[in-house]
């Protein structure tokens, strides 16, 4: 089995967490909290930091098997059977979604008369790819787009001091608070992805007690630079656009890079932004690719080649109908917001803190009853 390293998992739970959150996160959290939607973001994206704590904790008492593997031991075999379908069912559709999500940035970017076939079938080769790489070639992946997102992210904000109009962060919480608990609760889906991804990437983890420690300090470090970028970025948005104008543009990243300019020369770099931002969806929609087809083959047993290679062409027909047919245009924001909110955020709380939850009791009940 392949196996990354602990460097390698630090920049892919950067890049997976970061996901495509930051391109929507302005539009979402300005039109729930105004000038204060910046605020959500630390309390939200902190949410999955106990989450991922408590799936660690299991990891030594059962080594090398994923969540529904721990599932079906600690809550009974068919129970976790049925998390695991239902794990399996929300990572495979909320992927496919996330693809139509980038049909949908080109459409409204620099591509509005590209046929919409071409875009979805284009994106999909490049997930295809990365998933039959495997694992580890996703990791290096990651290693070399995640900085140049950075980068791109970084280069945005200062191109985009002189348009800083300052009095738009204040007066802070003139709407109250609960704009902002709602707000919060917008984010509160979002590091709930990376849980599920992370749920299924248990054994191609390293196992030591030592390594267990740094793979802690891997998430801190990396909800701590996600956090820090998302909210610079709608700070940005913010100052720049004002919070009705945010809350009115979904993609206002793409906006502002279209508005750089340098010495006056170069102009409207958005095309090379969405270029870059493309490799951010490649690899969150190949995350949750891979999360859906291991939650699969564990629940079915699936081992051979042969079924793999199946269940692999069923799974890539539907990640070409949803985005081609089913969800288009503001139609698939929308319904990423429903999923995030009504099926990602419950379940996902829910699954570990219960296996979380039962797993404590047993052993303590155990440990009583000697």
């Amino acid at each position: 089995m392949e196996r990354i390293s602990t460097h390698q998992f630090t920049i892919l739970s950067t890049a997976v967490l970061l996901g495509t959150t930051y391109m929507v996160a302005g539009s979402a959290l300005a039109g729930t909290a105004g000038r204060d939607g910046w605020m959500a973001i630390l309390p939200g994206f902190a949410l999955g930091i106990p989450l991922a704590f408590m799936i660690f904790s299991l990891m030594p008492r059962y080594p090398g098997m994923n969540l529904i593997e721990i599932s079906e031991k600690v809550l009974g075999k068919w129970l976790g059977k049925g998390m695991g379908l239902l794990y399996s069912a929300i990572t495979l559709y909320f992927g496919a979604i996330l693809l139509g999500q980038g049909v949908d940035m080109y459409n409204r970017s620099v591509l509005p008369l590209m046929p919409q076939y071409i875009l979805v079938l284009g994106l999909f080769v490049i997930v295809v790819y990365l998933y039959f790489s495997g694992i580890e070639v996703l990791s290096r992946f990651s290693e070399v787009v995640f900085p140049i997102i950075f980068l791109s992210l970084v280069f945005i904000a200062l191109f985009s001091i002189p348009r800083f109009e300052r009095g738009e962060l204040f007066p802070m919480l003139d709407n109250g608070i609960r704009p902002l608990l709602k707000a919060m609760s917008n984010v509160a889906p979002w590091p709930m992805e990376y849980i599920l991804f992370l749920g299924g990437l248990l054994p191609f983890l390293p196992r030591k007690a030592k390594d267990l420690k740094v793979l802690k300090k891997g998430v801190f470090k990396a909800f701590f630079m996600v956090i820090a970028l998302s909210t610079l970025m709608v700070v940005i948005q913010i100052m720049t656009f004002g919070p009705f104008e945010t809350s009115r543009l979904t993609y206002a990243l793409l906006v502002l890079g279209n508005m750089v300019e340098i010495s006056r020369t170069i102009s409207g770099v958005e095309v090379i932004f969405t270029l870059i931002w493309t490799g951010a969806l490649a690899l969150k929609v190949t995350a949750l690719l891979f999360a859906g087809i291991w939650g699969l083959r564990t629940v079915f047993g699936i081992k051979s080649r042969k079924a793999s290679v199946r269940t692999g062409v069923v799974v890539g027909i539907i990640y070409v109908l949803i985005p081609l047919y089913t969800l288009t245009g503001i139609t698939v924001v929308v319904e990423i917001q429903l999923v995030d909110q009504y099926l990602i955020l419950p379940f996902t709380m829910v699954w570990v803190v219960l296996i979380w939850g039962v797993e404590r009791w047993k052993r303590r009940k155990k440990s009583f009853s000697h």
